[in-house]
């Protein structure tokens, strides 16, 4: 990202690799200090839509404060915040 540009990206699996080294790793470093700042992850939350229906899924990662044996209203509340950032999303 050239100096001056503003907004955001998101990558997926390899797609960085078309990035130019010294554009990749300011962008590597911004997602890193973003992440931090957020705090701890506690899940990833994702919904796949598809024409007809969606399909949801919470993922416990790595790193992240909850787990399969959380409580179920923990978990929930997470969907229920995912599910207001999406509202506030545009």
């Amino acid at each position: 990202m050239a100096d001056g540009e503003h907004g955001w990206v998101s990558w997926a699996g390899d797609s960085w690799v078309d990035l130019p080294p010294d554009v990749r790793e300011r962008a590597r470093q911004t997602m890193i200090d973003r992440h931090r700042a957020r705090g701890p992850l506690l899940a990833v939350v994702e919904v796949r839509v598809y024409a007809e229906e969606a399909e949801p899924q919470v993922s416990f990662v790595p790193g992240g404060l909850l787990g399969p044996d959380a409580d179920p209203k923990t978990i929930a509340a997470v969907v229920a915040r995912a599910r207001d950032g999406l509202a506030r999303w545009r």
